[in-house]
C-alpha cells in the first residue's frame, strides 16, 4: 500500500484541484483593525482649491465611505 503525498510534497499542477481548499484568514483575529484612508494620509493637501478648500479635504468624506461600503 502507497502512502499519498501531502499537498506539499506533490507538483503544482497536481495540487490545483484543493488550491483554495482550507480555512485561513488574511489578518490576526485579533489584529487592529486598519484604518479605511491610509492613501489619503500619504497624498497630503492636492494644492487644488474648491470653495476656499484643499480638493483632498473635500474628497475624504466620501472616499471614506466608498471605502467602508460592503
Amino acid at each position: 500500500m502507497t502512502t499519498r503525498p501531502t499537498a506539499s510534497d506533490r507538483p503544482l499542477d497536481q495540487c490545483l484541484d484543493a488550491f483554495w481548499q482550507g480555512e485561513f484568514a488574511l489578518r490576526p483575529p485579533d489584529a487592529p483593525a486598519e484604518r479605511p484612508d491610509p492613501a489619503l494620509d500619504h497624498l497630503g493637501p492636492s494644492g487644488i482649491p474648491a470653495r476656499g478648500r484643499d480638493l483632498a479635504d473635500l474628497l475624504a468624506p466620501d472616499y471614506r465611505r466608498l471605502v467602508e461600503a460592503d
